[in-house]
């Protein structure tokens, strides 16, 4: 699955991915605006069946003691409802289908832009999705948590189906429908517009449950509660435990009823019985495996399937946060929250460790301030800014970046490069590494860093980090994993 997209092209790629998950169009055919109008339609929709069959079951009474005078009418009015209830039931399906086809085409979307054909190129690829919606969703200003919402499905599928690797080969998933199906050599294709079986059984079905885990906030209910009867209220409130607990489980059962009747499984098109039963067969313990994921994570035990979404589910919750109150500074905290929650038995310890590993402690797309390696005796000059480039560090505190400031030295070293914490200004130690500059020097060298970045509101090192939104939005700055 190679991948020929510019910079330009790549971005506009991921955008839209994202608003084929979420979106607000007059079409209504983004997943979540398709689920919206399932919830709105299905208890409808199921009286209409309902009062078909009954009409139809009444009619076929009275077939059987009819008299004769009137039994062609009575025949007449049984084809006449058996073709409604037929027609009905064509009608649904196809709403149905179109559910369906909507994340079947997400899936495999996500699978072009996040897999390659073996793991190193696949952690690349899912390195520089993930860092470009975090670098796309603006941290600041009054659209940030709206933007946050509608990029956390895609960041959360992206990492859950890294994690599910890393667990594999580290061989902490014991799953026998995962492990069966599992074997590293088939993991990946080579082929293009082609997927391995991996990728169809496991893969795809984790990308629907991480997608979907919350698409059950689309409920009538549940929206009328966020936003009030008028939508005047703040859906992104913080909400009391006597709300927030039901309107959780709430969210968890209308999950589950629209992947079960929403979206549901393909239609095998064919007339070869063995083959249709052979197809429903798979397509029905895909979705049998989606449901598990589902309900595992809502308190998954140590070792099961449920901490692929779940740990997920909690960073990028804090990474891509709705909630009022947003510190970029405080975004490596999320692994202590992750340590806290392993420590509670929220989540696995093993499978936290694991996703801490694959991650570290300073997202995808962090802004870092660093000074070069320097002899004990050898006064610094400068310091530099990067971006956090790639998952698997080689320490969880030494995550991999992407130079983004040289000052005349390009070419002298690899433009990605290890970052060890004596080296990172984002910790206050560091910072006195400093010291021996002038405030005038310092001033000069922000200026320079300023200039070179496009960015008058760059912070200076003492901040120990910085924002690349800004910067990033410049496609020229979009190429940071040649």
């Amino acid at each position: 699955m190679s991948s020929t997209l510019s910079d330009s092209q790549y971005t506009t790629s991921v955008q839209t991915l994202v608003k084929q998950i979420q979106n607000s169009s007059a079409k209504k055919d983004s997943l979540f605006e398709l689920a919206a109008l399932y919830f709105t339609s299905s208890d409808a929709n199921a009286r209409v069946l309902r009062t078909c069959q009954e009409n139809l079951t009444s009619t076929k009474e009275y077939l059987k003691s009819v008299p004769e005078a009137k039994r062609a009418a009575a025949h007449n009015q049984v084809k006449k409802l058996q073709k409604e209830l037929h027609d009905e039931k064509l009608k649904q399906l196809h709403k149905q289908q179109q559910c369906y086809k909507c994340i079947a085409s997400i899936c495999i979307n996500v699978l072009k832009l996040t897999e390659g054909n073996n793991q190193q190129q696949t952690n690349t690829r899912s390195a520089k999705l993930l860092a470009t919606l975090f670098m796309l969703s603006s941290t600041e200003g009054k659209n940030r948590k709206q933007m946050h919402q509608l990029y956390k499905p895609l960041y959360k599928a992206v990492l859950a189906l890294r994690l599910l690797d890393k667990m594999l080969a580290e061989k902490k998933l014991s799953n026998n429908y995962i492990v069966t199906r599992f074997k590293p050599e088939t993991r990946f294709s080579a082929v293009p517009n082609k997927y391995s079986q991996f990728q169809l059984d496991v893969a795809i079905p984790v990308i629907i449950a991480a997608i979907t885990q919350d698409i059950g906030m689309q409920h009538v209910e549940i929206q009328r509660l966020l936003k009030g009867a008028d939508g005047s209220i703040d859906e992104f409130r913080v909400l009391d435990k006597e709300t927030r607990i039901p309107l959780l489980i709430m969210n968890h059962e209308q999950t589950q009823d629209f992947i079960t009747n929403g979206i549901g499984i393909s239609v095998y098109e064919g007339d070869d019985l063995e083959k249709k039963i052979r197809y429903e067969k798979k397509q029905n313990n895909r979705l049998k495996f989606v449901l598990g994921l589902l309900v595992d994570a809502v308190k998954p035990s140590e070792g099961s399937i449920g901490n692929i979404i779940k740990i997920p589910q909690i960073y990028s919750s804090f990474i891509l946060s709705t909630k009022p109150e947003y510190h970029f500074q405080d975004l490596p905290k999320v692994i202590t929250i992750l340590n806290n929650s392993a420590k509670n038995g929220a989540i696995c310890t093993n499978a936290s460790q694991c996703f801490i590993n694959l991650v570290g402690h300073f997202p995808l797309g962090f802004g870092i301030i660093y000074v070069q390696n320097s002899s004990p005796n050898e006064q610094l000059k400068d310091y530099f800014y990067g971006i956090v480039t790639r998952l698997n560090p080689q320490q969880p505190t030494i995550p991999t970046c992407r130079k983004i400031t040289e000052k005349g030295e390009e070419g002298s070293e690899p433009k990605h490069f290890a970052l060890k914490p004596e080296n990172n200004l984002f910790y206050p130690s560091v910072q006195k590494k400093l010291e021996n500059l002038t405030e005038e020097t310092l001033a000069e060298i922000h200026e320079v860093h300023i200039e070179d970045l496009g960015d008058a509101r760059l912070p200076s090192y003492v901040k120990g980090f910085w924002n690349p939104y800004r910067y990033f939005s410049i496609q020229k700055h979009q190429n940071l994993w040649s």
